[in-house]
Parts: structure tokens; sequence; C-alpha cells
């Protein structure tokens, strides 16, 4: 609530009645004083008077209001990225450009991880290639090498010579049938044949006829020679794996007695050698018939055996089970197939013809070339390619000079350099603090600013880097531009805060605010050590300055409420004194006034409120304090004054002064009078002038 402390201006049109009343009693005191017989000396009538001196400075007026002492405004601070908090600070502390305020264990991603790992095996692959070329280099090729490399010069040669070598009778024979084929295609397609039609009809008369024995299955007498012919394999599996009876040996065995003992009646005749051979070929076979008697069957006989019981079993499953999905796919594919043959026989398409015509084109293509040979490019590019694999022979003979080995040791240190910084990028990712560094300015950061971006960011961001010190001043401006110098100084700020060294700057590095903050109360809940997840709110900051004309203000502000009635008295940009509770005063300046009256709430007065921008901080403990607002305005400059009870009205009309000399004289000078102020009046007299003695009546 804001209420006048001290009297409101006075207008001469309010007072002008009564002043002309008190004048002229004034007079009336005057005349009789004048006229008292007692006392005529000049001292005892200038004792009997009240004077007081002209003054001649500014005629203001004064107003003293209620105000609220506070900051111009805050910012809710909340968590730019996931984590675990480790540190916030502390209520009341102020964070200025550079300064971090709090700072997150931010575990990596599954894709971070992912990419960073990749990166470590990328750059190992890197260097352990590096590696072997130096060390292949330095021990010359190996034996595989060189006759890898024989061999493809070897290869090369073969390849010219079968280039150049005249076509073979086969060759031509091959080519020029090829063409015939593709002819008689064509010619059947243009002019096909009754025997051609005929086959063709017969195909599919087969094919559909093969088709419908499928589908109808097997016929009894076949299901019945498929059991016989599986009951026979079947015995005769059994009579393998039988035992010879006593019989079949004994019967055997009486076998190979008669064949000796012919074979000795023989030989105790005049018989023949032929006639003894035939008995000895007689003996021989019915040992080995005893032999193989007694050994039993052999495992391949068996395996046979047994393979044709599978065999006939499986016959007769396939008889008795139908056919499969297999086989009458097989089979209408056959009936399809053979219809395709028939219906191009019958009505042969344009296509058709003309992919028969491209065929016999090619193949009399082909004819020609290999009657013609190959051609000069053809054998130029062979001899190319056996110069090249010469090349390369010669490259793994000749040891490698002192550059290249110079060259090979600087790709290894390079792809060592490279593995060094993928581990220390994973490092520094499996082991990430994310701090929120303040930075000055009233762009929000709003993207990630990198190289080759621009804009007014990036010339805030370059702004900061030379407060910072990490941007010469002399040698850089700031002109928004993210360039290599940028980068560099942004790697040595990221260097000395902290972040991870990549030369970008994102939304979760650095806030940007007007000057240092003021950490207000920690939101309910929030504690250093629990998880959080991005966009948790954590605090309020308070900008407790702000640049105005190109350098840093208190950013505290007075709210005051104005009576609609003394609007008139102050203006945007008047200065006026701030009263603390401790007595204190401070200069302020009316920054704004807002247009639109409202009713005090208190006392249902219209007023004015009025924003007032504090010259200097006050001590933080007043924040939110009543204070009191003093209003001064200067509304004549340089004013002879005089205290309105001064003046005297005159009969003939208007209004004097009486003025005292040295002497004691006095005289009444008239004067037209001006603004009348709290009990003052400005008044106009060429023959007036400051330090004058007026009268002022008692």
């Amino acid at each position: 609530m804001s209420t006048p402390r001290t009297g409101r201006r006075t207008r001469v049109t309010a007072v002008s009645a009564a002043l002309i009343v008190i004048a002229a009693i004034v007079i009336v005191v005057l005349v009789l004083l004048r006229d008292d017989p007692d006392d005529t000396s000049p001292d005892a009538a200038e004792s009997s008077l009240t004077t007081t001196l002209i003054e001649q400075r500014d005629l203001t007026e004064y107003l003293e209001i209620d105000g609220t002492l506070d900051y111009e405004g805050t910012v809710t601070l909340a968590a730019r990225s996931d984590g675990s908090l480790i540190h916030l600070a502390a209520e009341g502390t102020v964070v200025g450009r550079g300064e971090s305020i709090y700072l997150i264990l931010d575990p990596p991603t599954e894709a971070e991880t992912a990419a960073a790992l990749a990166e470590v095996a990328s750059a190992q692959d890197s260097l352990m290639v590096a590696e072997d070329d130096l060390s292949n280099a330095r021990a010359g090729p190996s034996d595989a090498d060189m006759a890898a490399a024989r061999a493809d010069v070897a290869t090369a040669i073969e390849a010219r010579d079968e280039l150049i070598a005249a076509p073979t009778v086969s060759e031509i024979r091959t080519a020029e049938a090829a063409v015939a084929v593709a002819a008689e295609a064509l010619e059947h397609l243009d002019n096909p044949t009754d025997a051609a039609r005929a086959q063709a009809r017969s195909d599919l008369a087969a094919a559909q006829e093969q088709l419908a024995q499928l589908i109808a299955g097997a016929t009894r007498a076949e299901i019945d020679s498929a059991k016989a012919n599986l009951v026979t394999a079947q015995e005769a599996l059994a009579e393998l794996l039988a035992e010879p009876s006593e019989a079949e040996i004994e019967s055997a065995e009486a076998a190979v007695a008669i064949a000796w003992e012919r074979l000795r009646e023989e030989l105790q005749c005049c018989s023949t050698d032929a006639e003894i051979d035939e008995l000895r070929a007689v003996l021989l076979t019915a040992e080995e018939a005893l032999d193989e008697l007694l050994a039993g069957p052999t495992e391949a006989e068996v395996d046979e055996a047994e393979a044709q019981v599978l065999a006939a079993q499986e016959a007769l499953d396939g008889l008795t089970d139908g056919p499969s999905d297999a086989e009458i796919g097989d089979a209408e594919a056959q009936v399809l197939a053979a219809q395709e043959t028939l219906d191009l026989l019958d009505n042969p398409t344009e296509a058709t013809r003309a992919q028969a015509r491209a065929d016999l084109a090619a193949a009399s293509e082909a004819l020609s070339d290999l009657r013609a040979g190959p051609s000069d490019a053809e054998i130029d590019a062979a001899n190319a390619a056996i110069l090249v694999a010469e090349e390369a022979l010669a490259d793994l003979l000749a040891p490698a000079s002192e550059t290249e080995l110079a060259t090979l040791t600087a790709a290894v240190q390079s792809a060592e350099a490279g593995l060094n910084a993928a581990e220390a990028n994973w490092a520094d990712l499996s082991q990430s603090q994310h701090s929120l560094i303040v930075l000055y300015g009233n762009m929000p950061a709003y993207r990630t600013m990198e190289p080759e971006t621009s804009g007014d960011d990036v010339r805030q961001l370059q702004e900061n880097l030379v407060e910072l010190g990490y941007l010469d001043r002399e040698q850089r401006v700031a002109d928004g531009v993210f360039d290599e110098a940028t980068a560099a100084a942004v790697q040595r700020w990221q260097q000395d805060v902290g972040h991870r060294v990549d030369a970008t700057v994102g939304t979760a590095d650095v806030l940007f605010v007007d000057g240092p903050v003021q950490i207000g109360p920690w939101s309910a809940g929030i504690e250093v050590g629990q998880d959080l997840p991005a966009g948790t709110t954590l605090a309020s900051l308070t900008v407790i300055e702000s640049p105005t004309g190109g350098v840093m203000a208190t950013t505290q502000r007075v709210a005051a409420n104005l009576p609609l009635g003394d609007r008139d008295l102050v203006s945007e940009g008047i200065i006026v004194d701030v009263e603390l509770p401790d007595g204190t005063d401070v200069e302020g300046t009316v920054v704004a006034i807002n247009p639109s009256p409202v009713a005090d709430p208190a006392t249902g007065e219209n007023v004015v409120e009025l924003t007032i921008q504090l010259h200097s901080p006050a001590s933080a403990v007043w924040i939110g304090a009543s204070v009191m607002v003093e209003i001064t305005e200067t509304l004549i400059a340089d004013a002879l004054v005089v205290p309105a009870t001064a003046l005297i009205a005159l009969v003939e009309g208007g209004s004097a002064v009486e003025v005292l000399a040295d002497d004691g004289s006095a005289r009444l000078i008239g004067v037209e009078t001006g603004l009348f102020v709290d009990g003052d009046v400005e008044v106009l007299s060429p023959e007036l002038e400051a330090g004058m003695r007026v009268v002022v009546p008692r």
C-alpha cells in the first residue's frame, strides 16, 4: 500500500481567497503596529516584526510512498541431463561467469557405449594393420607372397597366350553348333512342323497321364507286387543270416572227399594233365563252397540284402501312402511345361521370336569373334595385366627404402595415437561428470554449437570465451562464426572445467543468464546422490546483476504504488531516494510506470504501479522488506521564493511584499505570484533579489 507522508501540492487557484484574507489582516496589524504611540523608534519597530530572507532555489514538491525491495526476476534451474546429482551449490551461493552450478554423474547410453567401443576396436585394427605393414616391409615378402605373385604373373601370361592363340577346330565347331541350334529354334518358332506339334501333344498327354496316375494312386496289382517283392527280399535276408544245417555241411564235406578221391585215382593211372587239372579245379570249387558255408555271409552280402529289403519297404510305403506334394508339384510342372511348349508351337509370341533372334545374333557374334581373333585393345589389356603382375612381383623382390620405412613407422605412430585417443574417450565416457557452467548472455542455449555453425548464440559464446581469457581480445573479434580459433578455445575451456574435450557446446553444458545468479532454496526432495531424470526442477536462480549501459548493475527493484492523483509527479527516468529499514538511503531510477491504474486492495483507492531500479545494491538481508520511496519534483528551477504569509494584498489589487532595508526602513514592492507549494510561493519582480529581508507577520 502507498500513502502520502507530507502535504500535497497547493495551487494558487485553490488558496487565493484565503491568502487575500490573511493579507488584509496582516495589513491591519502592520498599520496598528506602526501607529503605536508608545514605540516609534526603528529598533522597536524591527523587534516587533518577524522577517525572513528571499531564497533563490528550486521550487520542489516532496512525496513519500511505501514500496517493497526485491530482485527483478528468477530463473528455474532444472537438470539438463539424466544422471546422479553429486553436487549442487548451496542456497544463497552467488555463481558468476565460468562457475559451476551443479555436477551430475552422467552414465553413457547404450549407443554411446557401442560407438566408443567400436572406435577402440577400429583403432586397434588400424594399429595391427600398420604394425603388420611395417613388419612385412622390414622382413621382406614371405614364400607364400612370392608364390602368389609369380602365380599372378603366370596367370596373366597364360590369359594373354590364350587370347592371342588361334581358335581350335573344336571351339569353332561348338560355336557353329550353337549358331545352328539358335537358328533351328528360331525356325521352329517361325515355321513349326506338324511333327514338332505332334511330339508336343504327345509329351503333354504323357505328362497329364503321369499326373493322373499320381493323383489316382497305386493299383491293387502294384501294391500286391510290391508286397511280394518285400517278402522275397526279407526271405533272402533271412536265408543269408541263417546258420548252415548239418546236412548241408556233411554234403559239402562229402563233395570235397569225393573230389579228393577222384583226384588220387587219376594220379595213380595214366591220366592226362588236362584231366588232372580239371579234377583239381573241381576239388578247389568244393573246398571253397565248404569254406563259404562254414564262414557264413560277408558284411557286404548282408548290407546288400538289407538294402533290398529297405528298398522294397520304401516302394511299398510309397504306393500305400500315395504321392507326396513334391511329386504332384513336379508332375504338374511337367504338364505346364508341356502345355507351354505346345502353345509356343501353335501361337508363338513376338517376344519369344525376338528372344530367339537375339540368341541367334549372340551365337553368330560369338562365332565371328572366335574366327576374327582378339582385338588390339584386348591384347593391350592382357599385356597391361602382365605388366602390373610383373611390377607387383618386382616390388616384392625389392627391399623397402628408408623413405618407405619412415612412412610406415609414422603410420604406426599415428595409429597408436588414434588408439590412445579412442581409449581415453572411452575412459572419459565411462566416468563422465557433467557440470552446468554459468555464462552471461540473454540468448538461451537452444542447440549444439560446434565447428562450422554460426549465429548470435555462437557470438555470445565467443564473448564469454574472451572474458574468461580463452580467446585473445586483441586478436579475435566475436563474429558469431565457430571457426578453428573458437574450437581451440572451447577445447581449452572444456579441459579446465572437466567437460569432454570435443569442441562442441551443447544445451546441457552451459546456462546463459544476464549476470551472476544467487541460488534459491532447493526444490522439495532434492538430495545429493539421487538419480535424476532430465528436466527435474532443482532450485530457483535469481539474477542479481545485469548489464546496464555497458556495465553490470544490480537487478534489485522496488515495487511501489503511487496514488493516481499524484501521477503527474513522476515520469520514467527520474531519480528518487529509497530509505531502507536501517535508515540508510539509496538512489534509484523509475524504470517503468504501469499505464493502467489499479485499485489498492487495502484502501480501495486507484494507484499507479512503479518499478524503481536501485543504483547500488542494498544488503541482501533487506530483500522482501518494506522501504520508503521519496519522490522529489522540481516544479520551477531557480525561483525567488518567500513564505506565502509574506504576501500583502494591495487595496488597488495585486500583491506585495514588505522589504526591510539595512537601516531598518521598510517599503512595499509589488510582485507577481507564481506557484504555491507547501506554504512557499514564487514571487516575480525586477526589484527583488535573493538575500533581501521581507516581513512575515506573526
